[in-house]
């Protein structure tokens, strides 16, 4: 309730900038590119997590954050 879903209408126009910088260690200029972009989202939205239920004193060692360790651990710090 406190936080709306956003929607099109809600998401600022995007300019989309192409940026070129070879790599001068190969003859053909390529980089790796690799899975990096991957990384960063499942983290962020744990720590998301654990911010919205910092009363709770939740931490979380590993993802994906499953609604059933969400529910245990706010029963086990509710000593329900």
């Amino acid at each position: 309730m406190d936080y709306m879903v956003p929607t099109a209408c809600d998401v600022p126009e995007i300019e989309l900038v192409h940026m070129e910088t070879p790599s001068p260690l190969n003859p053909l200029g390529v980089k790796g590119l690799g899975e990096g972009g991957a990384i960063a989202p499942p983290v962020t939205i744990a720590n998301a997590i654990a911010d919205a239920l910092a009363p709770f004193n939740a931490e979380f060692s590993s993802t994906p954050i499953k609604p059933e360790q969400i529910v245990m651990l706010v029963r086990d710090a509710c000593n329900l």
